[in-house]
């Protein structure tokens, strides 16, 4: 009984690996005849990524013709570089025989983007702010920009973030709905910017020549605007001195504001003190009780004496 048991199971077994091998041989031979095809699919990528890569590059030179922005035209490039790289994958799948795949990818596009909607909700509204920052053009690659506290350069504006250069040279990542929901200040779109210098002077010293005096040491700062022309104010009366200020506009981008800043601060100060001005310390008046009165007169009378 036990060795007709024994034949049963090692025909069962022998049938079983028989029928695997046999399986392993149709796909084996399945895949030695898919090969033509799996390279076929691979260069057919490839020819697509390289043709997806000269779309954008031409279709960027044809929108430069147009009224289009800059940052308008570089998503409308992307969106044609996208198209023409999905297309590439279309074909190859097709290649590869696998029609079934490409129509259920189709038929489960809008399912799938209905669920990654709810389920990114953050990633579609960068998106979508970042094809409103290229229709609106609130900021350009280039500008100087200030949001959340950080500030720099744009130097790339994304389909889902924007990079800022800082003026530390770090790259920082802020994400696009950022531009649409947060205020934030673009300090290159107005095409000119200030700079403010404050200054104070004595009790008894003349106010209207020392904001004549102002108004010419900052017009003598290179890359100072005449139109409009630095100005000077009273700000108002502190406690040590007369506080004035005066500001000068430049060409922005394009001047330096800290070399200007500089400059600034440097010619009033001289401008001043060579016309004999004061430029007053602050002064602070203490009131003692007669116990420290006391104490400090013993200090000094002990100071003395030795």
């Amino acid at each position: 009984m036990t060795e007709e048991r024994k034949k049963m199971d090692s025909q069962t077994i022998s049938q079983g690996l028989t029928k695997v091998l046999e399986k392993l041989e149709i796909w084996g031979v399945g895949i030695i005849k898919m090969i033509p095809n799996f390279i076929l699919a691979i260069l057919v990528v490839l020819l697509f990524w390289a043709l997806s890569r000269w779309t954008y590059n031409v279709m960027k030179r044809l929108f430069q013709r147009t009224d289009f922005n800059e940052n308008l035209e570089h998503l409308l490039a992307n969106i044609c570089r996208i198209l023409v790289f999905t297309l590439g994958l279309v074909l190859a799948l097709a290649v590869l025989e696998l029609q079934k795949t490409v129509f259920s990818l189709l038929a489960g596009v809008g399912v799938v983007g209905l669920a990654l909607g709810f389920a990114f909700q953050d990633l579609a509204a960068n998106f979508i702010s970042g094809i409103m920052i290229a229709i609106r053009s609130p900021l350009k690659i280039g500008d100087v920009v200030k949001i959340d506290g950080i500030m720099g350069t744009v130097i790339d504006i994304r389909l889902r973030d924007t990079l800022i250069r800082n003026f530390s040279g770090q790259d920082i990542f802020i994400p696009n709905k950022d531009f649409t929901t947060q205020k934030f200040s673009n300090y290159s779109s107005y095409g000119m910017r200030k700079v403010r210098v404050e200054v104070g002077i004595g009790y008894n010293d003349d106010p209207d020549k020392a904001l004549k005096i102002v108004s010419q040491a900052l017009s003598r700062v290179e890359g100072a605007l005449t139109d409009p022309a630095p100005e000077a104010y009273i700000s108002d009366l502190g406690g040590s001195s007369v506080n004035l200020f005066g500001h000068v506009w430049f060409t922005y981008p394009g001047g330096n504001f800290f070399q200007i800043q500089s400059d600034s601060i440097r010619n009033v100060k001289r401008s001043l003190e060579e016309a004999g001005f004061n430029i007053p310390f602050p002064i602070r008046t203490l009131d003692l009780t007669e116990e420290t009165r006391e104490v400090l007169e013993n200090l000094k009378g002990g100071a003395s004496k030795n």
